[in-house]
């Protein structure tokens, strides 16, 4: 990073700008200072060694440079010039990555969201314009036909953007007290979506029409208090953060109880503040909790089986982790929301 204040003529500006930044691309001009807690930690893995390892530390992202994304020689000229950068990542809370590897970070901070396309060498940024602006933006989820569909728990409204065309809409002119979790079932061709402030879960179709609600307030079954984050695993069964209750229910596509699990504790096997959840391809199943700074991991009665993270900002630490999503490939994204990044991890154990 080079600062200081420069005094030269208006006129040549624009010409010591450019020179500037040609001089940083190159590299006897570049001067990089790592920060002593950054340090190479080789491999962090859960449990810990000499154990057998099912959890391995990958990455954090903050920026799009740390996804891959490279700027080429006119966007930095350009930033130069304008003094407009690519945005950092805020305080994240949904996450997706599509089937092309396309990496959405909803930034409830910014009030914003990022799409990180490091095939295409591509960043760019939504929620700027007068057709998609948010308010207080949360979740995401993708039908099969690449649009995205974004709560906006703020303005009561969910979007659809289509990534390839970049044309944003209001999906459904039914709107909601508070939608916060998102997913879609790409069996029933349904989306499905929280109304926290309802204590429902609401699903509608492709064309936006409401087709039933799931559940009332209460602490039975198929009953909520403040559901938040939704998840549909490759069965189509639907998991649902049920965040007052402190548990986890699973449905199925129609509103019909498979299962449910979880009570509220301040130590691991309970939960505190549970918010994302996710299954990977064995069927384990993910929940952040957010006042215990860990994501733990559940087999499909319920039980513990292990548990990542602890409170901290070095790798594998948490500070408030809300969002989660993991890919066909078992790579694990937690929005780890007050340390303004996404965690990446990755699933390495053997088949149960």
């Amino acid at each position: 990073m080079i600062t200081g204040t420069f005094s030269i003529y208006k006129k040549y500006k624009t010409i010591f700008l450019i020179t500037l930044v040609c001089c940083v691309s190159l590299p006897a001009c570049t001067v990089v200072n790592l920060p002593e807690d950054v340090a190479d930690p080789g491999v962090l893995t859960w449990p810990a060694v000499p154990s057998l390892p099912r959890i391995e530390w990958v990455k954090e992202i903050r920026t799009a440079e740390d996804h891959g994304i490279k700027k080429g020689f006119f966007s930095r000229v350009s930033e130069a010039i304008s003094g407009v950068r690519s945005q950092p990542i805020s305080k994240p809370y949904g996450v997706h990555v599509d089937e092309k590897g396309r990496l959405i970070v909803v930034d409830s901070g910014s009030a914003v969201v990022h799409l990180f396309d490091s095939q295409s060498n591509a960043y760019r940024v939504l929620g700027r314009d007068r057709e998609m602006r948010f308010r207080a933006p949360i979740g995401v989820t993708e039908d099969q036909r690449g649009n995205l569909y974004i709560t906006d728990s703020g303005a009561g409204i969910i979007y659809r953007y289509n990534i390839e065309k970049r044309t944003s809409e209001v999906f459904s002119s039914q709107r909601l007290k508070r939608p916060t979790g998102v997913a879609y079932s790409r069996r029933q061709e349904v989306l499905f979506v929280s109304d926290t402030l309802e204590h429902q879960i609401v699903a509608f179709d492709l064309a936006g029409t409401e087709l039933f609600r799931i559940g009332k307030r209460g602490g039975g079954d198929v009953q909520f208090n403040y559901p938040t984050d939704l998840f549909i695993d490759n069965k189509g069964q639907l998991y649902v953060t049920d965040a007052l209750n402190q548990r986890i229910q699973v449905l199925t596509p129609e509103g019909q109880l498979l299962g449910k699990f979880g009570e509220g504790g301040d130590t691991t096997g309970y939960f505190a503040k549970p918010k994302g959840v996710a299954v990977d391809s064995q069927g384990h199943i993910y929940v952040c909790d957010a006042l215990l700074d860990a994501v733990q991991i559940f087999d499909r009665s319920g039980r513990l089986l292990l548990y990542f993270g602890g409170t901290g900002s070095r790798h594998g630490e948490f500070w408030m982790p809300t969002g989660i999503h993991i890919d066909a490939d078992n790579y694990i994204y937690v929005a780890d929301s007050f340390n303004r990044r996404i965690q990446v991890f990755r699933y390495v154990g053997k088949e149960d």
